[in-house]
């Protein structure tokens, strides 16, 4: 419990200062740029967000278990195998995407923004993939290490330097200043943390990849692992980028602006959930997968830890959205706040959810996370689109909590049964 303390103590510290400067990236952004500038970034930002999934091709779990199991066992070569190997593989897959990008760069300014003069910002997302890419790897490499204070340190570090970057980037060029800034802010952070790692971690640790020499038999095995991963990511983020795409072809980009004020404020906490049950609870549990037992123990204490942290604020989030709103956006974002309640509902059911799945993948029952993972994402995109002409932004909000809902009484049905199931063979 001491560890789970500690860990999320760091993810704690990280995530509020990435709160805090999120909170004030989206303030920049709501009185320099207005509803339609929001808009037509947040989609840049959805765009970059789908290019994450096919860069990055579900290897961040399998690499961050593989590493993890690698350090418990004290096998440093091929630890030392696994960085260098996937180190190569994402550069190969990032050039490859990224011209892809930019020969396709007008069909995918069309489908993305809905006009091709957008172009430019397609080229520019995807070489922030590519830095984003890189920048992944460091993180993984110190959170499969369990190097809590390296991960968390480089993140508040290029935060807030990105923030600065994304101010001057504004007020030099607007809009387009504002896409150019989620570039410079991804290679700033890659820089940082790859500085961190050869400068303090590989001093602690013997890391020297840069010795090794790539083996086949890995990236073979983080493909095979990674597979259901990468259709899931893909899958969510396709369709994710779909629903944003309908919101500007049928309410239009003031509206998809309006959408971004909800979606901000729950992304910047979800992010706390998200890197701790992928930052602490993919590597520690790895490194425990033989005790089953101990494996359910720290999932349980997560799931209270992270209800004591959660729930209280959401609560006052729900509780105080007429003030921060506009303090935070604009008055020309309140039309948005009666819906803040599904949303952080929709949350709060979600972080269920993640700790109800999260234990197969360092167990390696893929199956069980496939059919009960995938689902949600198509089911939530067709009843957005269906009656978003009809309830408008409340269409895609409402959803994303009713799907969650249902798909959280599937999994404590199916988890359930799983259990009596065991205990029937015992």
């Amino acid at each position: 419990m001491l560890d789970l303390l500690e860990a999320y103590g760091f993810f704690g510290l990280q995530h509020g200062s990435a709160v805090l400067l999120g909170l004030l990236r989206s303030k920049i952004l709501a009185t320099t740029l207005g509803p339609f500038g929001v808009g037509i970034f947040s989609q840049a930002n959805a765009f970059f967000t789908l290019l994450q999934g096919f860069f990055i091709l579900g290897l961040g779990g399998s690499l961050t278990k593989m590493i993890a199991e690698a350090y418990a066992r004290e096998d440093y070569e091929r630890l030392n195998q696994t960085i260098l190997t996937v180190l190569l593989a994402y550069g190969l897959i990032g050039v490859t995407f990224v011209s892809a990008c930019a020969v396709f760069a007008q069909p995918l300014a069309r489908f993305t923004f809905n006009d091709t003069a957008y172009l430019s910002y397609v080229v520019i997302v995807a070489l922030t993939a590519f830095a984003w890419l890189h920048y992944q790897e460091m993180l993984i490499i110190f959170r499969g290490l369990m190097q809590w204070r390296e991960s968390s340190l480089v993140a508040i570090l290029g935060n807030t330097i990105n923030l600065v970057i994304m101010l001057i980037c504004i007020l030099l060029w607007d809009v387009w200043g504002a896409v150019l800034s989620l570039l410079l802010s991804q290679v700033v952070s890659f820089l940082l943390a790859f500085w961190l790692l050869i400068r303090s971690t590989s001093q602690r640790h013997p890391i020297r990849f840069w010795k090794a020499k790539p083996q086949w038999h890995i990236l073979r095995s983080l493909v095979d692992f990674a597979g259901p991963l990468t259709v899931m990511n893909l899958l969510g983020t396709v369709l994710y980028l779909t629903i944003r795409s309908q919101i500007i072809r049928q309410l239009g980009a003031e509206a998809n602006g309006l959408y971004q004020a909800a979606y901000a404020v729950s992304y910047a906490y979800m992010g706390f959930v998200n890197t701790a049950v992928w930052g602490y609870g993919i590597p520690k549990l790895s490194s425990l997968k033989e005790k089953v037992g101990e494996v359910v123990h720290i999932q349980n204490n997560s799931l209270r830890l992270g209800w004591l942290t959660m729930v209280p604020f959401t609560i006052a989030l729900l509780a105080g959205r007429e003030i921060w709103i506009p303090l935070l956006f604009s008055s020309a974002f309140l039309s948005v706040a009666p819906l803040f309640i599904w949303q952080l509902m929709g949350d709060v059911i979600f972080f269920v959810r993640m700790n109800i799945l999260i234990s197969m993948v360092p167990l390696e029952k893929m199956r069980n996370y496939f059919f009960e993972g995938a689902p949600p994402s198509p089911l939530w995109t067709a009843f957005s689109v269906f009656f978003l002409s009809r309830w408008g932004v409340a269409a895609v909000i409402f959803g994303y909590f009713l799907i969650n809902l249902l798909f959280l009484v599937f999994d404590l049905t199916v988890q359930s049964r799983c259990q009596w199931l065991s205990v029937a063979s015992g």
